[in-house]
């Protein structure tokens, strides 16, 4: 019998969440024991998750887990290794401290035909819709929908497309990998979003987006820089709004960046990451600025925070710091 779905997992210092996540994903409806599989991706946890892995495989008597260890790469790493592994027709990504409700699968498969590539699962429709890539990247992704989770993928037009992660990327990972599959798509094939709430997001305060700064938080910047490389070659095909919505990430991504060392005391910033962060962030927001309608697309609040870090970026950095506390 063939399988029909992967579930990736991607697993780092995830003891406390895991087994919850592992059996709300075996706890799927209407698939058979041999239609599912759950690849677990130990990413070199230190935290007693790794054995935990070998143990729920070990425990599942249909043998649908399977379980790679690796060193700390990261999670694009970790997701690629799954993608490599996975052998389902269709592929799903969850993080291992959501959970997923018992209809997830039912709910995405049965939207599934011949010029489907993605399912996305989102509240933003009322109802079933069907989108082209080019549109979906406009109204989906760039407005926040940016995130590989509660969205199935057909794993032959993954492979066919040679679509991966970007490893070496800390945050900014899923956007790309979402670009690349939307483009690959164009007009031709399609991409279908169905309203529902099956995926169970936990807010976890140990995320890339929640800690304290780091000199890798500035792969951001690298990021949405990335995004528009990827769109200049298809402007013909989207509008110019796209761009505009990219200008606006780009300078938000890059005050947020600068806020994050804000916040560190001044007797603990590394004075050479600081002039680096500033110099970087500067960089950014002025390449953005020359995008018609970029500064007239941002809210009040940050059209007043670019004016005071193009003025002084040693004086944002101490009002925000200050405000911050």
């Amino acid at each position: 019998m063939d399988r029909v779905l992967s579930i990736i997992i991607p697993v780092y210092e995830a003891k406390d969440t895991l087994e919850r996540c592992v059996q709300s994903c075996l706890a799927q409806k209407d698939l058979l024991e041999k239609e599912l599989e759950v690849i677990l991706v130990d990413d070199g946890s230190t935290d007693g998750s790794s054995d935990l892995c070998d143990e729920l495989a070990a425990k599942d008597e249909h043998g649908r887990i399977r379980v790679k260890h690796t060193r700390n790469f990261g999670v694009s790493h970790a997701r690629n290794i799954g993608l490599e592994m996975a052998e389902g027709d269709y592929i799903t990504f969850v993080d291992a401290d959501d959970t997923i409700g018992e209809s997830f699968a039912e709910d995405m498969l049965r939207y599934l035909d011949e010029s489907t590539v993605i399912v996305d699962e989102t509240d933003s429709y009322a109802s079933s819709s069907k989108i082209s890539g080019y549109q979906y990247i406009e109204n989906s992704i760039l407005n926040k929908n940016t995130h590989v989770w509660g969205k199935l993928f057909k794993r032959q037009t993954l492979r066919d497309d040679h679509v991966m992660f970007k490893e070496g990327l800390s945050i900014g990972e899923d956007l790309l990998f979402m670009l690349d599959i939307a483009l690959l798509q164009g007009k031709e094939r399609t991409i279908r979003l169905i309203s529902g709430n099956g995926y169970n997001y936990e807010e976890n305060e140990a995320s890339a987006m929640n800690r304290a700064f780091k000199e890798s938080y500035m792969d951001q910047l690298v990021c949405w820089k990335e995004a528009e490389d990827r769109l200049l070659p298809v402007a013909e095909h989207i509008s110019h709004y796209a761009f505009v919505s990219v200008a606006a990430s780009q300078i938000m991504t890059a005050l947020l960046v600068v806020g994050k060392l804000a916040v560190v005391p001044e007797d603990q910033r590394d004075a050479d990451i600081t002039n680096l962060v500033i110099m970087r962030a500067g960089d950014q927001i002025e390449h953005a600025l020359k995008v018609r309608g970029a500064f007239a697309g941002l809210s009040a609040g940050y059209k007043v925070k670019v004016l005071l870090f193009r003025i002084s970026p040693k004086l944002y950095l101490k009002l925000y710091g200050g405000y911050k506390k």
